[in-house]
């Protein structure tokens, strides 16, 4: 008979709860939550296995042959960061990846977050990546973290397919790209290229800053040149991840030609 967790004092279900609050319990633990039908469907295809497979009470059967525990709905609510949980879950590892993969012949495209502060914008940003054909991201120092149950559930399980890495020194880690052989395209409004001008043939990271502030001084002197997206009305800028999926395509479009 399935064993049911029926409390939310339970050692696990407060290890889950502490996995989707806490960055710091995430990092220290190497793992992080999803939820939905959906995206553990997806991430089962990819050929991921979670550490564990939660299901609610009265989830219906669910074909996996490895760990699964049933909670209660109530539990099933209190563990989940949505309003209406769908009663399925996983708790799954973090990948480990090291800063020496980034490489040209690799990832042509590189899109460096320069402290993207809203967890749906770097989400959609991890999605535009992925259906754009490639691609990887850097999330640099003041950015939200990846991990954050509104940034994974924004990416449309693009989280698995997207490779992600975290730079705790932004300068330092645009040095050691630029060393790689990359170009630092920085965005900013003005002193800029139209970016449908820019030439994106050189494997190419594409610097985006913060929703409030832009990019900072000391990134600014990292880049090699600078790309805008004119705007003839009358806001100011636009929202960083239309921005983002703009530029990447314009990208594809151009490295498709090659």
């Amino acid at each position: 008979m399935e064993k049911t967790i029926t409390s939310t004092s339970n050692a696990y279900v407060k290890h889950l709860k502490k996995l989707q609050t806490l960055k710091k319990y995430r990092d220290k633990e190497g793992c992080f939550v999803i939820e939905g039908e959906r995206p553990v469907k997806d991430m089962l295809s990819y050929g991921i296995k979670p550490v564990k497979l939660i299901l609610g009470e009265n989830h219906k059967d669910f074909a996996y042959d490895g760990d699964v525990l049933r909670m209660t709905d109530n539990v099933m609510k209190y563990i989940s960061d949505t309003s209406n949980p769908q009663n399925i879950m996983a708790e799954v590892k973090i990948p480990e990846r090291s800063f020496a993969e980034l490489l040209p012949e690799k990832y042509p495209l590189v899109v460096f977050s320069d402290g993207i502060s809203d967890p749906g914008n770097l989400g959609t940003i991890i999605r535009t990546l992925d259906a754009s054909g490639g691609g990887a991201l850097v999330c640099g120092a003041g950015t939200v973290d990846l991990y954050n149950p509104k940034t994974v559930r924004s990416t449309m399980s693009s989280i698995f397919n997207v490779p992600s890495f975290t730079s705790y020194d932004n300068i330092k880690s645009l040095k050691v790209l630029k060393k790689a052989g990359y170009k630092i395209i920085g965005t900013r409004m003005t002193d800029a290229e139209v970016y449908s001008d820019a030439d994106f043939s050189p494997p190419s990271v594409i610097v985006l800053g913060s929703e409030a502030f832009g990019m900072s001084d000391e990134v600014k002197k990292m880049c090699d040149n600078f790309i805008k997206i004119p705007i003839d009305g009358k806001i100011e800028s636009l929202n960083v991840a239309v921005a983002a999926g703009i530029i990447i395509y314009e990208a594809r479009r151009k490295r498709q030609k090659l």
